[in-house]
């Protein structure tokens, strides 16, 4: 399995290194492997060379999550066309709304979500569907932003143009591909109670640092606040305001415990 650390210029613009110089190129690409390398990790202990995966939100797709792609069968899904026919990581895309999947009945043995959660309007609705198309014991990984945290204090505070900007600078992309943010299940507590509404059990959910890329125009600083937040991760009341939140839900298994 290849690692995040290997992806990782893959996952910036091609003329990044001209606009960040040498020494902010390396904080973002610590950056990426500290965000991206353990979920893909937690995505790999998932998926088999047999597994049919479904990335819900896929957009222009990840290379940061190789283990996407290690399976029988991948489908990126989107209701962003532009978003969907610039993704070259998959061969099988479907355009639909993640609230009205156009799958049958337990179709998938494991659906991958970075970065979606925080953009949907009726988040139960959409894990419902979710629940829906994985097969018994199949697993939901997710990766989304703490609505507890001063990353998202802070970004709720910004407008939507100079996000895009302050992005594109610091990772490139397009500007289309920010979107709207509303954190209705971004909290380790909605995610466990929504989804447990939906119908699936928790296996395991993981905080993570990442909201010190921001501050890489002064490394002293961006490394600072980094070790702030790997040390508030351990820190019981404080931990809670941990900017990033990582977990697997499975869908139980009819007439037994979940594997």
């Amino acid at each position: 399995m290849k690692s995040s650390q290997t992806n990782a210029d893959r996952s910036l613009s091609p003329d990044i290194a001209d606009r960040l110089g040498a020494r902010r190129l390396r904080l973002i690409k610590r950056w990426v492997a500290e965000v991206n390398g353990p979920f893909d990790a937690l995505i790999a202990r998932h998926v088999t060379e047999t597994s049919s995966v479904l990335d819900a939100g896929a957009g222009r797709g990840d290379p940061d999550l190789p283990a996407v792609n290690t399976g029988r069968l991948a489908i990126a899904c989107d209701p962003d066309l532009a978003g969907l026919h610039a993704n070259v990581l998959v061969r099988n895309r479907a355009a639909a709304m993640l609230d009205r999947l156009p799958f049958a009945n337990d179709s998938f043995d494991v659906i991958v979500c970075k970065f979606v959660v925080e953009h949907l309007r009726a988040p139960l609705e959409v894990f419902q569907e979710f629940f829906r198309v994985l097969r018994p014991g199949g697993v939901l990984a997710l990766l989304t932003p703490n609505k507890y945290s001063v990353f998202v204090f802070v970004s709720t505070m910004i407008p939507t143009r100079l996000k895009q900007r302050l992005k594109k600078f610091l990772f490139g992309g397009h500007d289309e591909d920010t979107f709207s943010t509303y954190y209705r299940a971004n909290s380790i507590q909605s995610l466990e109670s929504q989804l447990s509404a939906a119908g699936f059990e928790t296996k395991c959910t993981e905080r993570l640092a990442g909201m010190w890329a921001f501050f890489i125009f002064a490394a002293p600083v961006a490394l600072t606040v980094r070790a702030v937040e790997r040390f508030a991760i351990d820190v019981p009341g404080i931990r809670a305001t941990t900017t990033h939140i990582m977990g697997a839900w499975q869908k139980p298994i009819a007439g037994g415990a979940a594997a």
